[in-house]
């Protein structure tokens, strides 16, 4: 049994490295350009979601979140995210920190020497000045950093949802 074990190894290896069971170059080439288009399309329109998997608080070490998310749609931002830092002049009882749907003030896109975009939203709620600065990479990936006036910095990872729209 030993003896047969190894060279069936061998060609699995194999059959992996030359895209036998997985995708050739060609097809991941094709993949990435799909996503890199969607992801221009949806940038420039303002209307995307980024589902967001890991929180980087000022103050603090880093933790794994599920079901938060940030979505741009039709000159509105709805934020769902968590809150940890310190903050300053807030309502009592905390107010809404993160959790709020308002019209965006401004928006504006600045395309990426490496590929992607970094696109700034100024928002105003009735607690709060935010501003949203997204780095949105070609595949999707996206690295989100929260400045607030009341509130310590804070800075999420995630990925676009290509999907749900």
């Amino acid at each position: 049994m030993k003896k047969w074990i190894l060279p069936l190894l061998a060609a699995l290896l194999t059959a992996v490295s030359c895209g036998i069971l997985g995708e050739t170059r060609e097809e991941r080439a094709a993949r990435e350009a799909r996503e890199a288009q969607m992801v221009y399309e949806n940038v420039q329109a303002g209307d995307f979601i980024i589902d967001i998997d890991r929180m980087l608080p000022l103050r603090g070490p880093s933790r794994h979140v599920d079901s938060y998310s940030v979505r741009v749609e039709d000159g509105v931002l709805t934020s769902y995210l968590p809150f940890i830092g310190r903050a300053w002049r807030v309502p009592y009882g905390g107010g809404h920190a993160l959790n709020f749907t308002a019209d965006i003030g401004r928006y504006s896109v600045v395309p990426l020497a490496k590929g992607g975009f970094e696109v700034r939203i100024y928002v105003k709620t009735d607690e709060d000045e935010h501003l949203y600065l997204f780095t949105i990479f070609d595949n999707g990936s996206t690295s989100l950093d929260v400045q607030s006036g009341n509130r310590d910095r804070i800075s999420f990872t995630g990925e676009m949802d290509f999907y749900s729209e």
